[in-house]
């Protein structure tokens, strides 16, 4: 029993000579462990937990990387997942302003704000035209995908589109010569400053790339007629009214409004009721004593008796289009007046009328585009001249009526053209050989086709 005590007293005395356990010692090496490991780049991105790093096994996720909106991640450990601070669908990477709601890649560019709305690089008016018509989105075109549809553009009916960007579809408008004042509806296109274009039928301004001229003698009127009766001196030229464009093919040709106005060019003073000169005590000009180059000169497709003549008294409509996208023709009517005929027949006293095309560059063509069956310009030569009083169109009131003189009935010239290209158009009347006994075109209607042509044409 002894024996037994003393061993129990032995292992008592060891175990409390026992050295006392470190505890700090065993949590100063876990911790030395976990900082080794959160300096540690285990991705190899050149980031550790230690810089920022809130996926080290991603090498694609650390402080230097760009957010990737919609991959689930926080790409650049800013504590977000795929920033997109407006809520506009765009995280930063893509968001050119991730501070605007209305400013991301799929947001659409509003002009002259001066903000990249789409993201794009560009801002306003430096919006690229996609489809190379000559307009972008910031200029009005409302389809930049089309070609065929710009604010140049004519209305195609029946196609369900909107292709001059007005906002309507398959409308046909009122002639623009025909809008009216609000207050006490008369004619707008009035006075000393009426538009020629307008009067023309020419209503797009978009498709002018400088301002109609009128050159030489300038001796011309925009003729107003006013069914409604409420426009001072909209009475038209004698009998002389606007007329509906004409329809040549009625396959293709549509049916439009008789407009309100046309333009008249004079190879004397304006609206001479005596033309003929018969009248010695009149107040009227016949010779404006304006000398000029017969422009026979610079016609290609002259014919060979149609020479260099002398040339008094020219009057030039000058227009420079940029022909719609989506057009392939254009035409006009026209009436020619003369008091040389008949006793000038055949002479060298040929007041002669041009409608003069060409692209509108320095070494382009110009061609005359208005001729009668023979390939003739139209004088008192060419063979719609009508005899007196069996007129298709009277002229009583115009000073062309009387015992000399007379007129051809309306005609309509159609050409071919290219679709959104420049060309020169040039509407001219000269007094050939001497300076009186004076002549006068009628043009209304400029209008464009859809229809293919094979050559200029002019129709009775």
């Amino acid at each position: 029993m002894k024996k037994l005590l003393l061993i129990l007293s032995m292992f008592s005395l060891i175990a409390c000579n026992d050295p006392p356990r470190d505890d700090n010692n065993e949590w100063n090496n876990i911790n030395n462990s976990n900082n080794s490991n959160i300096h540690e780049d285990k991705d190899g991105d050149g980031y550790s937990q230690a810089t920022g790093d809130c996926d080290d096994n991603d090498k694609n996720v650390n402080p230097g990387m760009q957010e990737l909106p919609g991959d689930g991640k926080d790409n650049n450990c800013d504590g977000f997942t795929d920033d997109d601070y407006d809520s506009d669908g765009f995280g930063s990477a893509v968001d050119c302003d991730d501070h605007n709601p209305n400013v991301n890649p799929r947001a659409v560019e509003i002009c002259n704000d001066g903000i990249d709305n789409n993201c794009n690089g560009l801002i306003d008016l430096e919006e690229s035209d996609d489809d190379g018509d000559g307009f972008s989105e910031c200029q009005g075109d409302c389809n930049d995908n089309d070609p065929k549809i710009s604010p140049n553009a004519v209305e195609l009916v029946g196609d369900n589109k909107d292709n001059n960007c007005n906002g309507a579809v398959d409308e046909i408008e009122d002639p623009c010569d025909c809008e009216r004042n609000e207050v006490g509806g008369a004619l707008k296109n009035v006075g000393p400053n009426a538009s020629v274009a307008s009067a023309l039928g020419l209503c797009n301004d978009a498709v002018f790339t400088s301002p109609v001229q009128v050159t030489g003698a300038a001796s011309y009127a925009v003729v107003s007629y006013d069914e409604m009766g409420v426009t001072p001196n909209a009475n038209g030229w004698g009998v002389i009214r606007p007329i509906a464009p004409r329809i040549i093919d009625p396959e293709v040709d549509p049916v439009l409004p008789t407009s309100c106005q046309y333009v008249v060019l004079f190879t004397g003073e304006k609206l001479n009721p005596d033309p003929q000169g018969e009248d010695l005590f009149s107040d009227y000009e016949m010779d404006l004593n304006y000398s000029c180059t017969d422009p026979v000169s610079y016609i290609d497709n002259a014919e060979p008796d149609d020479v260099d003549s002398e040339c008094h008294d020219l009057t030039q409509v000058k227009m420079i289009i940029h022909t719609p996208p989506n057009v392939t023709s254009l035409a006009f009517d026209f009436l020619f007046l003369s008091s040389e005929y008949p006793e000038y027949v055949g002479t060298a006293f040929n007041d002669t009328f041009y409608a003069i095309m060409g692209k509108n560059t320095g070494d382009a063509t110009h061609i005359n585009i208005s001729f009668d069956g023979n390939g003739k310009a139209i004088t008192v030569n060419n063979d719609y001249f009508e005899e007196p009083p069996n007129l298709s169109q009277p002229i009583t009131g115009t000073g062309y009526e009387g015992t000399i003189g007379s007129t051809t009935g309306w005609l309509t010239t159609k050409t071919p053209i290219e679709p959104n290209t420049v060309y020169e158009i040039i509407f001219s009347i000269h007094d050939e050989g001497d300076g009186v006994l004076d002549s006068a075109v009628v043009i209304d209607n400029v209008r464009w086709g859809f229809d293919d042509v094979e050559g200029p044409i002019t129709v009775d």
